[in-house]
């Protein structure tokens, strides 16, 4: 979600053995945990939910603090998301996590369930672009799974992750260590991979997210890995033109442009190009950039982001690119970045192959939505497309043939507010999801059971096997699996009492 680059002044890293020591309380505290019933810990959610809110402010300006974000995103983005998943999962985790019936088919005497059990230690390695939401959404879900949870924020803004480890102990203190935040640098992110902790989520850059891979192979510890993105808005020629350029304008900027799902290019249908990129001018020239309240966008949290953003700037422009950018006061904060368009770019720009996490935005003129959708599916990356229509069938169409994982309608950046929604990314955008059930299943393994309903004293398939054994099953799988014999038969063997009508687990 964020590039990987080293921070000028690494904060001083957490020794390693504290790591290993925090995974010693961790699977501790873990065990009276797992104890409760999935019930009983979505009911502790509550207790979360409630101390959240009575801390908005603090958590607001926490964020503020270490990121710049104007006071409506630092509430909307990082506050109003985990509010609504604890919620979510409140309601859902109970249904999701319980045990379920599996049917047996033509095993007429067995039965089989699944049951979901906590793995039980998940370390979870945070960004800094959203630096309380977006720990927030794999501790929860590891939570309310049963798990213990080790954090690691990033060392550019950690107070957020400490924040939110100390407001979830607060909420359940009579189970102390079961959220911990060790702080430092990449050592020691490196250190929680390696710790024997059952899972890591990983949130950041793709070149990070393949070294957590390759070191978390060493031990086959699973891991779930939410990456970078380049995010195209696919803009047809029937979309309505000012709200498609005020979306896309919203979508390029928001957070400084510092948002992994973030649009970093619009294809615009000829027809409507001139017209489009008028439109968006217009937007962008009416945002506020500053870092007072009264800002529409702000800051880079990270500065030396300034020089990836400079030189795709330049490699576009070089490549033949106009470069449009508002202009800023002379005095301005010098951490801010001009809300910068690049139009007539082109696919082998290298604005258009790599992740610019910042406020900046190409547009690239296509014929028809075929182009377009060949443009989004030869990114390396696959994240968060968005579509601009006015025809819900002709989005449909185009959505079935995107290459991504979280895709939206006439609005963009909403769908990762829709908490039963699952969130992830294919190719170089990772694997495995967050939010929605998907996400709860990241945190739990599944355990299957299968047993005797009815017992015999020798079953058909045991040995020895029978001259007519042959002939009988042969006989019995041609009456089973004949297209509109089953249901006659189980309705037959039912009547005459041989299938129970409900399968209950033993």
């Amino acid at each position: 979600m964020t590039p990987s680059v080293a921070p000028t002044a690494p904060a001083p890293p957490v020794a390693l053995p504290d790591v290993a020591a925090a995974l010693a309380r961790a699977r501790a505290a873990q065990r009276p945990w797992a104890a409760l019933s999935n019930r009983a810990r979505a009911r502790r959610l509550r207790d979360v939910r409630r101390m959240l809110v009575a801390h908005l402010d603090e958590i607001a300006t926490t964020v503020r603090e270490e990121t710049g974000k104007p006071p409506i995103e630092a509430l909307m983005h990082e506050v109003l998301n985990v509010l609504q998943l604890v919620r979510h999962y409140e309601r859902r985790a109970p249904r999701v996590l319980r045990r379920k019936r599996v049917p047996t088919g033509i095993l007429l005497s067995k039965h089989a369930y699944k049951q979901y059990e906590p793995l039980g230690v998940v370390g979870v390695i945070s960004p800094w672009n959203f630096p309380f939401m977006l720990p927030a959404l794999p501790t929860i879900a590891a939570l309310v799974a049963g798990n213990a949870v080790i954090l690691k924020p990033s060392e550019i803004a950690p107070r957020s992750g400490r924040l939110l480890g100390t407001l979830i102990q607060r909420a359940l203190p009579d189970f102390p260590d079961l959220v911990q935040v060790v702080e430092g640098d990449g050592r020691v992110g490196a250190a929680l991979v390696t710790s024997g902790v059952d899972k890591i989520a990983f949130i950041g850059g793709s070149p990070t997210g393949k070294k957590v891979y390759r070191a978390a192979a060493e031990s086959l510890t699973p891991v779930v890995l939410e990456l970078g993105g380049n995010d195209v808005a696919i803009v047809c020629d029937d979309a309505d033109v000012e709200r498609a350029a005020a979306g896309v304008a919203w979508g390029a900027m928001a957070n400084a442009g510092q948002c992994c799902i973030g649009i970093e290019r619009a294809l615009v249908a000829a027809p409507i190009h001139d017209r489009f990129v008028a439109a968006l001018k217009r937007e962008v020239a009416r945002i506020r950039v500053g870092t007072g309240e009264r800002a529409d966008m702000s800051r880079l949290i990270f500065a030396p982001q300034r020089g990836i953003l400079d030189g795709l700037v330049a490699d576009a422009e070089a490549r033949g690119a106009e470069v449009v950018r508002m202009s800023l006061p002379e005095d301005a904060d010098p951490r801010l970045y001009p809300p910068t368009i690049l139009l007539g770019a082109t696919a082998d720009m290298e604005v258009n192959r790599s992740e610019a996490f910042g406020p900046l935005v190409s547009i690239i003129k296509v014929r028809d939505d075929a182009e377009a959708i060949a443009l989004n599916n030869d990114s390396p990356f696959g994240l968060s497309p968005s579509i601009w229509t006015r025809n819900r069938r002709r989005a449909r169409r185009i959505a079935d043939r995107l290459q991504a994982g979280l895709i939206t309608v006439n609005d963009h950046l909403m769908g990762f507010a829709v908490s039963g929604l699952p969130y992830g990314g294919v190719k170089e955008s990772g694997f495995g999801r967050l939010m929605g059930d998907e996400g709860l299943l990241e945190f739990v393994q599944v355990k299957s059971v299968a047993g005797a309903r009815v017992t015999f004293k020798r079953e058909p398939q045991w040995f020895p096997y029978r001259p007519g054994d042959v002939g009988l099953m042969r006989r019995w799988l041609a009456l089973w699996f004949t297209p509109g014999l089953t249901a006659k038969v189980r309705g037959a063997l039912r009547g005459s009492g041989a299938v129970a009508r409900r399968d209950h687990p033993q």
